[in-house]
């Protein structure tokens, strides 16, 4: 059991990225915009996107006039960073970015990927390229003998996490999704320093809960609206007995952070990226404790 501890992405952190900015026309003071118009406004570290709710919208700035303007989300090459996994950035053939990071890294995480194949590069200002590697996002879950090798449907992953990156301080660290031909989409990229926990234990529970709306009529016919969903999970781990404070401690700091929770590299389904909604250490021995999470993902 781990946590990743996040880096804050913001305009320094993100030195480069091949996805245009370009989502809809600039927001301008003296612009007359009509109802349903769509605006870019982009500034120190605001990124956003606003849809006109009135015809003659004109003058008002669109940050400050909630009756004149919906805050829609973050611009394409953003959304990525916006503690959404559902809305993706989305750009052809390849996303390619760069961090210029100012702390101690040692995890990526993609999180609702489309892509065929992940690079990671990273680069210490002295020691040059410390990291290097593509991996491939075809899945091989599900393929447990010849026939399902040779008949299911090619699969791809949809969450990626590299837990291997040297924990070098202030590296840059370029991520390239590539695809050619196709659209690569990215709903969450996070960067950030793992701590293990301790020991995940057997009876680890995953699961989703699911937003749609089914309703049966009086003829027992369905009508069905398909909403977003979020993953959660339920961990024990064993704990040494020592960490028992730290870690509450740590815990209690993030109660209003979404981080990304690791329960086991086993098992890509264990990873959520949220909250926790319960936490709790049960001394049970002189040596070690049990700590419960309940975790609940992020749309």
């Amino acid at each position: 059991m781990m946590l990743v501890r996040p880096f804050l992405v913001n305009d320094a952190a993100l030195s480069a990225s091949n996805i245009p900015e370009t989502d809809h026309t600039a927001w301008a003071v003296g612009t007359t915009y009509g109802l349903g118009a769509r605006v870019r406004v982009v500034g120190a570290n605001v990124h956003k996107v606003y849809e006109s709710l009135q015809a003659g919208n004109v003058g008002r700035t669109p940050a400050t006039s909630p009756t004149w303007w919906l805050d829609v989300g973050a611009t394409n090459r953003w959304k990525m960073f916006d503690e959404a996994i559902n809305s993706q950035s989305v750009n052809p053939n390849t996303i390619d970015l760069t961090f210029a990071t100012t702390d101690r890294i040692d995890t990526v995480a993609l999180l609702n990927v489309a892509g065929l194949s992940v690079r990671i590069i990273m680069t210490d200002a002295i020691d040059g390229v410390v990291y290097d590697k593509t991996t491939t996002l075809i899945s091989d879950s599900g393929v447990t003998d010849w026939y399902s090798y040779f008949y299911e449907p090619i699969a791809r992953k949809t969450d990626f996490v590299a837990l291997d990156l040297p924990p070098y301080y202030s590296a840059t660290v370029r991520v390239i999704v590539s695809d050619p031909g196709y659209n690569v989409a990215i709903g969450a990229l996070l960067l950030g320093f793992k701590k293990v926990l301790g020991g995940t234990q057997y009876g680890a529970k995953v699961g989703i809960q699911d937003y749609s709306v089914k309703k049966r009529d009086d003829f027992g016919n369905y009508t069905i609206l398909e909403r977003a969903y979020n993953n959660n999970a339920s961990f024990t781990f064993w704990v040494v007995a020592g960490n028992v404070d730290y870690f509450k401690a740590m815990l209690a700091s993030y109660r209003a952070t979404a981080i990304l929770y690791v329960g086991t590299e086993e098992y890509s389904s264990s990873v959520i990226y949220g909250f926790y909604k319960d936490f709790s250490v049960t001394i049970a021995y002189p040596t070690e404790s049990l700590c419960t999470l309940e975790l609940e993902g992020l749309t």
